[in-house]
């Protein structure tokens, strides 16, 4: 069964992940904290000022149940969402009208729960919350009520405008997950198709070729030996078939290891100069090439720490090579061990071609050179198929058998 990606589920996760930073949250606290200050530094009495701390600890608790998700938050607002900015507008009015005119700071800090209303709501709840505000406000006199009413009114903007980026992030997400789920159904059934193609007319054949030979056993042995050994031939080459199909998934091409070797390089710093040959090469001999080029440019961004590289890679006569060649500080031990773990897998690809890797220090000791050479004419006698026991290049195909299943 085809596994299937919930794609709000991706987008809600990715959210999550980025709600958990929760020391952006933190420069709120200075703000909210500054009417307290002014609180405390005033002649009020104690009475006044045990219960304007008795509001403003209401509106940290219930702000805080109301808004810890945070403005990015991928849930829906829960129920209780308007009744507590309903409630808390009215403690930081109460405040602000009957305590002192500094409680009307915390009003701005309120735009985090309008923006998480529907966005219907949005920008009327933010245009009454700031009429509100600054009527509130005015206590402490016109500049006071303009400047509360401005900084709820900007900062009410800023809300929407980051709800709108998470929202567009949260469609992202789920666009993205989606594009990932097509691509792999489609990668999937294309592999399939590719293996029944393969295989279908392979298996078929030797299916009919086993039931020949064992209806021609024991009477006709030489005629079901023909049969066995044609069966053989149509098994290797199914397998040989197969191992292309599957190679195909992690086959890199050289133009394309390449590119993204001069990107990796030039965020390291290092630039490059490249050569490559003007003729197409055999499959497998770029890939093995490709392989080359990766390996080389990891150890120079790793190890050398070279300003300059070059890749050179061409074909001669019978050989087929690529060189990747820096300036920096060289390996240390490359001429008593010049190959390691990653150039080992280099050596056993290159062997399959009839071919071999030289690596160590360059001459004047400045700088490391990795080269592969193969043999052309090994790689092409490593892919021709094996030949069938007529000496026929494909396999025999059912027609080669009569109705009555005897051989044609």
């Amino acid at each position: 069964m085809t596994e299937q990606i919930d794609s709000r589920a991706v987008a809600e996760r990715a959210l999550q992940d980025r709600d958990r930073r929760w020391w952006p949250r933190l420069l709120w606290v200075p703000l909210l904290f500054l009417p307290v200050v002014d609180l405390l530094s005033s002649e009020s009495s104690p009475w006044r000022v045990a219960l304007a701390l008795l509001g403003f600890g209401v509106y940290l608790r219930l702000g805080y149940e109301a808004f810890r998700s945070g403005i990015a938050g991928a849930a829906p607002p829960t129920r209780r969402l308007v009744p507590a900015l309903l409630f808390l507008t009215a403690d930081v009015t109460a405040l602000t009208l009957l305590e002192r005119s500094s409680w009307g700071t915390l009003f701005p800090a309120l735009c985090v729960g309008l923006a998480r209303l529907p966005e219907v709501w949005r920008i009327p709840s933010m245009l009454a919350l700031t009429g509100v505000a600054a009527a509130a406000s005015s206590t402490g006199g016109p500049g006071n009520a303009i400047g509360v009413g401005a900084s709820t009114f900007g900062v009410g903007l800023m809300m929407m405008g980051m709800r709108r980026l998470a929202e567009s992030n949260v469609a992202l997400h789920m666009a993205r997950a989606e594009l990932a789920q097509h691509a792999v159904a489609a990668e999937r059934e294309r592999f399939a198709r590719d293996l029944h193609d393969l295989l279908g007319h392979s298996l078929s054949v030797i299916a009919l070729k086993a039931e020949l030979a064992g209806r021609l056993l024991p009477a006709r042995a030489d005629e079901a030996q023909t049969h066995v050994n044609e069966i053989e031939g149509v098994a290797r080459e199914a397998l040989r078939e197969v191992r292309e199909a599957v190679s195909g998934y992690r086959r890199p091409e050289l133009a394309a290891e390449v590119e993204g070797a001069r990107m990796a390089l030039e965020a390291a710093g290092v630039s490059l100069d490249v050569a490559l040959p003007d003729a197409p090469l055999p499959a497998e001999v770029e890939a093995v090439l490709a392989w080359t080029v990766r390996e080389g440019t990891t150890n120079v961004i790793r190890h050398s720490g070279a300003g300059r590289c070059r890749i050179h890679a061409h074909a001669e006569g019978d050989v087929a090579s690529v060189a990747i060649e820096d300036d920096g500080r060289g390996r240390r031990g490359a001429a008593a061990d010049p190959l390691g773990n990653g150039l080992a897998g280099l050596r056993e690809r290159a062997s399959a071609l009839g071919g071999r890797v030289l690596a160590g220090p360059v001459d004047d000791g400045h700088g490391f050179r990795l080269e592969m050479r193969v043999s052309l004419t090994a790689a092409a006698a490593a892919a021709a198929p094996p030949a069938g026991v007529d000496g026929a290049a494909g396999p025999p195909t059912v027609g080669a058998l009569r109705a009555d299943g005897a051989p044609a």
